[in-house]
């Protein structure tokens, strides 16, 4: 089932993030074309977190030609990995932001306008009340995902808190800064090391997971 029709969010504002993005970066028919995806329509159906990567990338590839960036085949898709992925370190991830400042994007701006699987989840679920037979991605591996990534937000916010206090009374002294909050999972069995988001994907390490007869 789907409903074509729009909504306005209770938090103020013209309706849902999917919906905001769309307009300030002109991704006409954003909302559509989500629908079509996640249902299957006249496509192979898409899963939530494909949606998530797909509105991303788009909305760094808007916002580069927004600022009159010579956009390479790959590139957009590239900054969307070095700005959010777990595996990217912090030195590279400080060198796209800079990149991208250079080529006139407002980064801040764009890393507060990237979606989460959530808002994808909440806007075909709560927003346009769309259903499919095999609708069963709010498992506990993507519930996980979501509350391990709010609480590294949330570290990271108050590291940026204490700093800057610090910083403000003089116990500190630094320049220019990032924080970023690198977790990893090791296994010492095998001694496997990677992200939750590898691990809760793959769902296993490199030990023989088979077990024995």
């Amino acid at each position: 089932m789907r409903d074509s029709g729009r909504t306005v969010s209770r938090r103020g504002g013209r309706g849902p993030k999917i919906e905001r993005i769309a307009d300030r970066y002109g991704l006409d028919g954003l909302g559509d074309d989500l629908v079509a995806a996640w249902l299957g329509e006249g496509r192979p159906q898409r899963s939530l977190r494909e949606l998530e990567g797909d509105v991303n990338e788009r909305l760094v590839r808007a916002a580069l030609d927004e600022a009159g960036a010579h956009v390479l085949e790959g590139e957009a898709e590239n900054f969307y990995r070095l700005l959010t992925s777990d595996d990217v370190t912090a030195g590279s991830r400080t060198d796209a932001r800079n990149t991208l400042r250079e080529r006139g994007i407002d980064v801040e701006q764009l890393e507060g306008d990237i979606i989460s699987y959530q808002s994808v989840y909440n806007y075909l679920k709560r927003h346009r009340n769309v259903e499919r037979e095999d609708d069963d991605e709010t498992d506990a591996t993507e519930s996980g995902l979501t509350t391990i990534r709010k609480l590294r937000s949330r570290l990271r916010t108050v590291t940026i808190d204490v700093i800057d206090r610090l910083v403000k009374s003089e116990a500190v002294f630094i320049g220019a800064y990032e924080v970023e909050v690198d977790i990893r999972v090791t296994c010492t069995d095998c001694d496997t090391r990677m992200t939750p988001t590898a691990l809760l994907s793959s769902g296993h390490c490199d030990c023989d997971h088979d077990g024995d007869e």
